[in-house]
């Protein structure tokens, strides 16, 4: 097996997982990755929108996108940063907050049935490895 079969391997991984999980949030409304962007919103309430573009590695047209399909649906607020006027910080509302234990749940079990053949001494290796993998991206 060489890098790029690994590569596309990850690739394809991480595909899987985000279209499984879109579907099981499709009846929520939650389509094309926004339940990814609503739980890190309610994980870390007030980041800006250039944290939330780092933290889930897309770029800013995307997520500016997805950030105004989450407010017109009633799940986030945004607010002026009072640091820095540039930046939006970005807030659940109610609405995402009672959501959460559903989204969270669906991606914890999502996530524990693939990692369930796999040894803890193994995805620390796996964990170390990918870092690797994506600081030497950056």
């Amino acid at each position: 097996m060489n890098e790029i079969e690994i590569f596309r391997l990850i690739g394809a991984i991480s595909r899987q997982a985000t279209t499984a999980i879109n579907q099981k949030v499709k009846q929520l409304g939650l389509d094309n990755n926004l339940f990814l962007y609503l739980l890190r919103i309610i994980e870390t309430e007030g980041l800006n929108q250039q944290e939330l573009a780092q933290k889930v590695k897309v770029d800013k047209t995307t997520l500016s996108r997805a950030l105004a399909k989450l407010e017109k649906q009633g799940y986030i607020t945004k607010e002026a940063s009072q640091s820095n006027k540039k930046f939006n910080e970005l807030f659940p509302t109610e609405k995402a907050k009672g959501l959460y234990n559903q989204i969270f749940s669906l991606e914890r079990n999502y996530i524990a049935q693939a990692f369930s053949e796999v040894s803890p001494l193994d995805r620390a290796d796996l964990y170390r490895i990918l870092e690797k993998i994506q600081s030497s991206m950056t």
